[in-house]
């Protein structure tokens, strides 16, 4: 499609300005509540974690205490979740084992070099369960308050070992995980439903603004076409006398004068045909048949690329449908304006029985504003133009059910493709 000159701001580019700044605080505000939710779920992890370990040291420190006091280590293990309790040797040998505890301690299994005034603690995902081995220098136990149960003294071990169940803190770091995830997921999808209902409202505001637009200048054209037809009549029927009587040297400047009225006569026959039922009268009709008649009117350089072998065809007025053709193989020829004419028209079967007309050229295209507002009637690239042709073209075409676009072409220049339903032959 051709350029031409244009004064002003670009409509529209404000309200494209506002919907990217509006799209970028929704996602950054949504993008916050992610990483808040990611923050709070690993506090509450790391909080769960802390507890863990603290339920672990009060079990070391209740059983000690037990011991002391000479209570029941069975019962306060099973209050403090204690699968095992054991004393060993700093060879691993056992001197007093409670619960579920090694009857010799696998020294093997523990990190080679430990401190022997530190502690080792390991944690199994399979079973839940937390295995501490404490050296004697890291508890706080005095060897003469450690008693058997029959009242004599237990010699001061090397090594002190418990196996905690933490099968309920694991459940509830599951469920903080779980929850936080399934909060991420539901959080991206109310992103994605709030972007979705963002873009339909613009989109519903562009079809009210276009609406309104379509109402205003009808209002408009139905007062101009009236009120320029009939001064037009009279200019013509003067120019016919003109070209009668004029000398000859005047011929050029009537010529002029007789051009400019054609061009506004055939503009007023426009705005009339958009102000009209956009229907018309459709009939079926062979649309290689039609795009086959109207190639005589048009320079060598326009051709039909037929990609369907069969016949095509669909409901349209025909007057309407040679319009909207010859807009779009005109606005091709014209955008090759300086160059060869290459203009490629291809008929084709499209999915769910739509035949797809596509009319592609090699001029100079258009440009992402143009393409945003190419349909809006009165908007043009052409320095001549009347920007209302493809708005005609349109409505036509939406009329019959059918879609037009423009987008551009891979390699250079615009193709316009008008899609439609396919009708069986009767």
């Amino acid at each position: 499609m051709t350029h031409g000159e244009r004064g002003g701001k670009r409509p529209g580019k404000r309200d494209v300005m506002e919907s990217r700044v509006t799209t970028a605080v929704i996602t950054l505000v949504f993008a916050f509540l992610l990483v808040l939710v990611i923050i709070l779920s690993s506090s509450l992890v790391e909080a769960e974690n802390l507890r863990r370990e603290n339920a672990v040291e009060r079990a070391y420190s209740d059983i000690l205490m037990t011991l002391r006091m000479g209570g029941d280590v069975g019962r306060m293990m099973a209050d403090e979740s204690v699968l095992g309790f054991g004393y060993y040797t700093h060879m691993g040998t056992p001197l007093y084992i409670w619960g579920d505890a090694y009857q010799r301690l696998p020294l093997t299994s523990f990190p080679s070099g430990s401190d022997i005034n530190g502690s080792y603690t390991s944690y199994d995902n399979e079973t839940d369960t937390i295995e501490s081995v404490r050296y004697v220098s890291s508890v706080m136990a005095s060897p003469d308050s450690l008693i058997r149960s029959g009242g004599s003294v237990i010699e001061y071990p090397d090594l002190i070992y418990i196996s905690f169940d933490a099968s309920h803190y694991a459940e509830r770091v599951r469920f903080m995980i779980a929850t936080s995830f399934l909060a991420c997921i539901g959080i991206f999808a109310i992103y994605l439903i709030v972007l979705h209902i963002f873009s339909q409202n613009s989109r519903y505001r562009e079809t009210l603004r276009r609406q309104e637009s379509l109402v205003r200048l009808g209002q408009a054209a139905r007062t101009l076409t009236h009120e320029i037809k009939n001064p037009l009549s009279a200019i013509r029927l003067e120019i016919a006398i003109l070209k009668r009587n004029a000398p000859e040297s005047l011929k050029d400047d009537v010529a002029i004068i007789d051009h400019e009225t054609d061009r506004l006569t055939k503009l007023t026959d426009k705005v009339s045909d958009y102000l009209r039922n956009p229907l018309g009268n459709p009939e079926l009709l062979d649309i290689v048949q039609e795009i086959q008649f109207l190639l005589s009117l048009f320079p060598s350089g326009v051709r039909l690329s037929q990609s369907s072998t069969e016949g095509l065809f669909i409901y349209f007025d025909k007057d309407r449908l040679r319009s909207v053709l010859e807009n779009l193989i005109k606005n091709g020829v014209e955008a090759c304006d300086g160059m060869d004419i290459d203009v490629e028209i291809s008929v084709a079967a499209g999915e769910r029985s739509r035949c797809i007309i596509t009319v592609s050229d090699r001029g100079c295209g258009l440009d992402s504003s143009d393409l945003r507002h190419i349909f809006d009637p009165f908007y043009t690239t052409k320095i001549h133009g009347s920007g209302i042709g493809l708005s005609i073209s349109q409505q036509f075409v939406e009329a019959a059910g059918g879609r037009l676009s423009l987008s551009p072409r891979q390699g250079g220049g615009t193709k316009a493709e008008v899609v439609l339903p396919l009708q069986a032959r009767s």
